[in-house]
């Protein structure tokens, strides 16, 4: 018998028999989302089935970077790979399934196990696919159109604030002390102290105002 110290292994569970096991053996998983994929497709009406039935449908995944303490290194060495597997999850299909049979509809009625089908309809909403990659980027980058350089947009932003773009009464009598403009292709957001102004954030002027993440990549997809 070996004797010594161990370091803090799997968290414990116990289950109805009394045994005890690892979280993981539970069944009980807490995962996070890595990243949102936008389609071609943007309803569901008209969407195929198959994906051989469309073969030159598009797709952009966004990873979030925000969840890696390393985010530059996150996709590094994928674009040399032709093609990645995707786990998603069916987050319209308003709820999840326990009917052991589906009606598929290449079946024309006829019921089949849920298990031998495409249906996303299923006690976990959990989907895979293969999908063809075409190229990776990096979209929290901006790509000016008229300055030559990021230096030269600094200098453009840090003049305009300087000036204090802000009108009179943004200025003295409203509480709402952010401020946002666009320059060239960036969409700036800031916040005026007393005295001096502090850039919150620069993003892609195309890149909706409500995206949380201001630093993502982006994988643009094939469908296969």
């Amino acid at each position: 018998m070996r004797g010594g110290l161990e370091g803090p292994g799997p968290r414990l569970t116990a289950t109805p028999c009394g045994c005890v096991k690892p979280d993981l053996e539970t069944g009980n998983l807490l995962t996070e989302p890595i990243g949102y994929l936008e389609s071609c497709f943007s309803a569901k009406n008209g969407t195929p089935r198959q994906p051989s039935i469309c073969s030159h449908s598009r797709a952009c995944l966004r990873i979030r970077k925000s969840i890696f303490n390393n985010p530059e290194h996150s996709l590094m060495g994928l674009e040399e790979f032709s093609h990645v597997w995707i786990l998603f999850v069916f987050h319209k299909n308003g709820h999840l399934s326990c009917k052991a049979k589906v009606q598929p509809p290449r079946l024309n009625g006829a019921k089949i196990g849920v298990f031998s089908t495409r249906s996303p309809h299923r006690p976990n909403a959990i989907g895979l696919t293969l999908a063809k990659l075409e190229k990776v980027e990096d979209v929290g980058q901006v790509s000016f159109k008229y300055f030559q350089s990021a230096e030269e947009a600094r200098h453009a932003i840090e003049a305009v604030l300087s000036a204090d773009p802000r009108s009179v009464y943004r200025r003295k009598l409203c509480q709402d002390r952010l401020f946002y403009f666009t320059v060239d292709a960036a969409h700036v957001t800031c916040w005026f102290g007393d005295g001096f102004a502090e850039v919150l954030r620069i993003k892609p002027a195309s890149v909706p105002a409500q995206m949380t993440d201001g630093a993502e990549s982006a994988a643009s997809l094939g469908c296969r």
